[in-house]
């Protein structure tokens, strides 16, 4: 595998030859588009809608729009003055614990390895050192221009370097119109009790291998059947249960989750014991 990156990491005055790698290689499949009648790959063209020619690469300049059909045009030699100039080294600048940083801001992820055996000591030194105190480095990288920050953590003998999304990226929560109300509704008690019902039953470790990617694995495995010219059927999906009352469902949904999971506690399934009598009862008033 070829890095995506060499050069050292710095913590303070120690310095480790060090290589990044991509830690995840997406499997979704890539199309091209082809022309219907001959199944040719199509020569795309780029065209000005404007002046209807064909341009080069010559012809083109890059722009970043600031209003409607308003564009600043911005060079080679703007971006190299507003980039950062690249030092070679991966910066650590703080340790702090992983729970701090919140998930939100994970991005990408990579690994890093020591490069060539005057490495492989001083990162294993550190590895041990981090695993025994639960450290997580924050560090500092300047690639293609851009300076990132980097989460580093032991992982499996080595570190994972996860790119860090910067505070301006997030979207914040108030942004969205729908959690306006949401910390005015009042949870029902009965309710409460049945969703922790849900949860213990459901509740279990994660094993990464128990999930899979079903829908690339059937279109690739639909792909690979019509290359060979072969018939693939996929099973239809069974259509869930409509359920409007929010107590229907969960009740329906911890029906559905004793045959799933392990038995709640008592505590856990009083609550929904409580609703099931309380609505035995009001049936019995009733009639």
């Amino acid at each position: 595998m070829k890095p995506i990156w060499k050069g050292y990491l710095k913590c303070s005055l120690v310095t480790i030859p060090v290589k990044l790698y991509h830690a995840v290689s997406p499997k979704t499949p890539r199309f091209e588009l082809l022309h219907r009648e001959c199944g040719t790959k199509i020569k795309q063209e780029r065209v000005c809608p404007k002046c209807g020619q064909t341009l080069s690469q010559e012809d083109l300049v890059r722009g970043y729009r600031y209003g409607k059909d308003l564009y600043v045009e911005v060079t080679d030699e703007d971006l190299r003055r507003a980039g950062k100039e690249a030092t070679g080294t991966l910066d650590i600048v703080r340790f702090v614990e992983a729970a701090q940083i919140h998930p939100i801001y994970y991005a990408d992820s990579h690994y890093l390895a020591p490069d060539g055996a005057a490495g492989v000591e001083a990162m294993a030194l550190f590895h041990a050192a981090m695993v025994e105190m639960d450290a997580t480095a924050l560090a500092r990288l300047v690639l293609r221009n851009r300076e990132h920050l980097l989460a580093l953590r032991p992982y499996q003998g080595t570190l994972l370097a996860f790119t860090l999304h910067y505070p301006a990226e997030i979207v914040p929560v108030s942004s969205l119109e729908e959690m306006a109300g949401l910390h005015k509704v009042t949870v029902n008690a009965d309710g409460l009790g049945m969703a922790r019902t849900i949860i213990q039953y459901l509740k279990g470790n994660f094993v990464p291998e128990d999930y899979h990617d079903d829908y690339t694995e059937t279109l690739l495995d639909l792909i690979k059947a019509k290359a060979a010219g072969e018939e693939f059927r996929v099973e239809p999906r069974e259509e869930a249960e409509k359920v409007v009352s929010l107590m229907d469902a969960l009740k329906k949904s911890v029906a559905q989750a004793a045959g799933q999971g392990v038995p709640p506690k008592k505590d856990m399934v009083s609550a929904a014991r409580r609703e099931s009598a309380a609505a035995a009862k009001a049936g019995g008033e009733k009639g």
